[in-house]
């Protein structure tokens, strides 16, 4: 995905997730810094200023930046910017000025490009990032089922590839497994101070430990295992011995262990966890009251999908609660009891900000989905909101919700008490696409039906968007059922061949593509807008200058989108 534009701010509440993740950063680097809630950012990379949020493929810009880490040697800052599918390097973090140019890309051969592959000097999906003290950068290559270990990162040139890697016997495989040797999607990457990797293999719902990593040849077994009793056990649970889904991972110089859980909103403590035997249970518990409860919440002492687990020589731990858009700090995390109450929240005034969070929505009839049930009642009609469906990309696919979050409308709509729309988000499984396809258009339709008899919509105001994949899908649905939408918003949009766009000249239908779109030519969206004309509609068509693929971040911030959709009804 390609985006030169700075699209508006998000709504209040909504922080990018580097931000949460370089406060992290610079509090490691200054832990014996005076800490108060909602202190600000010192700096910003990414982005020129504080104030803007698009997407880019350059030496500035990143897209979905997941994790940060600085070499010890050198002070040179790494960056896992995901979907560039890259790790740049900053020359130094002291230096981190707003919006300053990265010196190398690891991944790429060059700073324009993003493209995926599987060799060692590609990644997909680079989700973390870890500098140990002999100064090896250690990446989880997420959909490459790997960890990849890089040399000297600090000296390395642009492009250059891996020295090792483990999870897979090469660097041309990638298939996923369940045992002492593979690996099923790999996120948290730490080294501790006896030089032990500790890796959080998320969806085999354990943590894998490797004595001596530099050591180990290519597809080296790991020599420990947390959350299973052995090495081909790969099931979820709710126990001090279970995880589920496990994100991030971090070891102190005392040998204290804490691991954070996605789908149990938690952080558990494993005391001597290097000494621990296969399967052991952990030791503590913070965010919830015992192990075997797992609520979400938005509280000093509760917390919501953890992204990330850090902290520092002074003895704090800091927590990344993406659900509820904060960082929580805990003093004296070793010595603390069950539950604790966090000391400091960075990302929002007070421990009681209660934003909204989308709900994933788990439907075997239909789809999955996320669903945004709005608090501003300005739009209701007779007790009834309007209702949005939105279509995601092609990158978004699979079984995990959390990745319709990181792009398109979703992607704003947690902490937004502003907006008046209820908003449901389906994910498209990996194997299929929004359109051309019989089975998952009728389960989108049926999805709508099932949402309007468990929800208050008003049927007379149902819209319909997508971006990319999802905007080629917007069509292909309105054109299976041309009297269920009130308004469509294509965005990087095109037909296949043979598609009866005259069936939907009736429907208002508002168009945006990037005029340098690479992907999806903007002459393609332009013949669209033209032969609905010709069939006698009055489409509207907004292109943006200078843009790559990326039109929907700029899109879905523009307020006029949205009254615009409200002036529009089926209603006679």
């Amino acid at each position: 995905m390609f985006n030169e534009i700075k699209s508006k701010p998000p709504s209040a509440g909504i922080l990018p997730r580097i931000f949460f993740l370089l406060i992290v950063l610079a509090l490691n680097l200054q832990a014996q810094s005076p800490l108060r809630n909602y202190m600000p950012a010192d700096g910003v990379l990414g982005q020129p200023n504080f104030e803007t949020g698009g997407s880019g493929t350059s030496t500035v810009n990143l897209n979905s930046p997941s994790g940060v880490a600085v070499d010890p040697l050198t002070g040179k800052l790494f960056v896992a910017d995901r979907y560039n599918n890259r790790v740049l390097r900053w020359s130094s973090a002291s230096k981190m000025n707003n919006g300053s140019e990265a010196e190398c890309v690891l991944g790429q051969p060059d700073f324009t490009t993003s493209s995926s592959g599987l060799s060692a000097v590609k990644f997909n999906d680079p989700l973390r990032v870890f500098v140990d003290s002999e100064g090896r950068l250690w990446v989880s290559d997420y959909l490459n089922n790997r960890v990849l270990r890089f040399d000297s990162a600090s000296y390395k040139a642009t492009g250059a590839a891996a020295d090792a890697v483990l999870g897979q016997p090469n660097f041309t495989t990638n298939s996923a497994g369940t045992s002492s040797t593979k690996m099923r999607g790999p996120v948290g990457v730490f080294v501790d101070t006896k030089g032990i990797l500790w890796v959080t293999d998320r969806l085999n719902h354990r943590v894998l430990r490797y004595n001596n990593p530099a050591q180990k040849n290519n597809g080296a077994p790991a020599d420990g295992v947390l959350g299973q009793t052995d090495f081909t056990s790969g099931g979820n649970g709710l126990s001090a011995a279970k995880m589920n889904r496990p994100m991030g991972i971090y070891v102190d110089a005392l040998d204290y262990g804490w691991v954070c859980e996605d789908d149990n909103n938690r952080v558990i403590r494993f005391d001597s966890i290097s000494l621990k035997p296969n399967g052991a249970e952990a030791d503590g518990v913070i965010g919830q009251p015992d192990f075997t409860t797992n609520t979400k919440k938005n509280s000093r002492n509760g917390m919501g999908n953890i992204r990330g687990v850090f902290g520092d020589a002074a003895g704090r731990l800091y927590v990344v609660d993406e659900s509820n858009h904060r960082v929580l700090v805990f003093n004296h995390a070793a010595q603390l009891p069950n539950n604790p109450y966090a000391d400091y929240v960075l990302g929002q005034p007070d421990f009681g900000s209660d934003p909204i969070i989308q709900q994933e929505i788990y439907d075997p009839s239909t789809l999955n989905y996320l669903l945004f049930m709005p608090r501003d009642t300005s739009a209701v009609i007779n007790g009834k909101y309007p209702l949005i469906i939105s279509l995601h990309g092609i990158g978004e696919r699979g079984n995990d919700l959390w990745r319709v979050k990181l792009d398109g409308l979703p992607k704003i709509l947690d902490g937004n008490n502003s907006f008046p729309f209820i908003v449901i988000s389906p994910q498209c499984p990996l194997s299929t696409e929004w359109y051309y396809n019989d089975g998952i258009q009728l389960k989108v339709d049926a999805m709508i039906d099932s949402a309007i008899g468990r929800y208050p919509v008003d049927t007379n105001r149902i819209y319909l968007t997508g971006f990319s994949m999802g905007g080629i899908g917007t069509l292909d649905l309105a054109i299976r059922y041309p009297n269920r939408f009130a308004a469509l918003l294509p965005i990087a949009f095109r037909i296949e061949t043979g598609w009866n766009l005259c069936a939907i000249d009736h429907i208002p239908l508002w168009g945006f593509h990037g005029q340098n779109d690479p992907i999806i030519p903007v002459s393609l969206a332009q013949n669209v807008i033209n032969t609905l004309i010709t069939c006698g509609g009055h489409p509207d068509f907004t292109i943006y200058p200078g843009v790559y693929h990326d039109a929907w971040t700029v899109t879905y911030n523009n307020p006029d989108v949205y009254t615009w959709l409200l002036a529009r009804s089926n209603k006679k």
